[in-house]
């Protein structure tokens, strides 16, 4: 006979598995779609993970700057999203949301706008070109003088090598014309047939 710990056991491995609904958001089940995640209107400052079964998203009125690399991935069901009145910072971080948005054409708002920077300010995330975005303040500057030092002493290094083959050219056709002139060239007398 079963006790009630088994009854349990067998009533929870019949279950469809639980997908955790992130933290201040709302989840309902639509059908056997998947899920519908409202996580609108709540301060967030970044994506929370999301349940893969995802259908429809909304993330609006948030405080979202930017999304992760990869963040929107697994969500293969997801049929819907809104994002519109976060402060969208265009730069360089936004290019995966940007791309995500170009490739998946989903019923998404189009009216993603950028915050910051000013230059940026009110304009559509999906009409941005590469190179609106691309400059990051928090990053180095690509240095020129680094890449024209190294290849100042590639090329050295280069010349250096070619000289060396040709000393080594030069001393071994000497070497060849001096045994030639010396006789040391030829076996000797005794070696030889007649």
């Amino acid at each position: 006979m079963l006790t009630s710990g088994g009854i349990a056991l067998l009533f929870l491995l019949n279950l469809p598995s639980v997908k955790l609904c992130p933290i201040l958001c709302q989840c309902t089940r639509l059908n056997n779609l998947g899920l519908k995640v409202d996580c609108s209107s709540k301060h967030l400052k970044e994506v929370p993970v999301l349940p893969e079964d995802t259908v429809e998203l909304y993330l609006q009125n948030n405080k979202l700057t930017t999304v992760a690399s990869g963040m929107f991935d697994k969500l293969q069901k997801l049929r819907k999203i809104e994002l519109s009145s976060n402060p969208w910072k265009c730069d360089c971080h936004i290019t995966y949301l940007k791309h995500w948005l170009e490739d998946h054409q989903l019923n998404a708002n189009p009216m993603v706008l950028c915050s910051t920077p000013v230059l940026h300010s009110g304009k559509q995330i999906l009409k941005l070109t590469g190179n609106e975005y691309a400059a990051c303040t928090n990053h180095e500057p690509i240095q020129c003088k680094s890449f024209l030092y190294r290849d100042i002493w590639l090329a050295g290094a280069l010349f250096l090598v070619l000289v060396l083959l040709l000393c080594t050219i030069y001393i071994a056709k000497h070497l060849n014309f001096w045994a030639f002139m010396t006789g040391s060239y030829y076996p000797s007398e005794s070696l030889k047939v007649d």
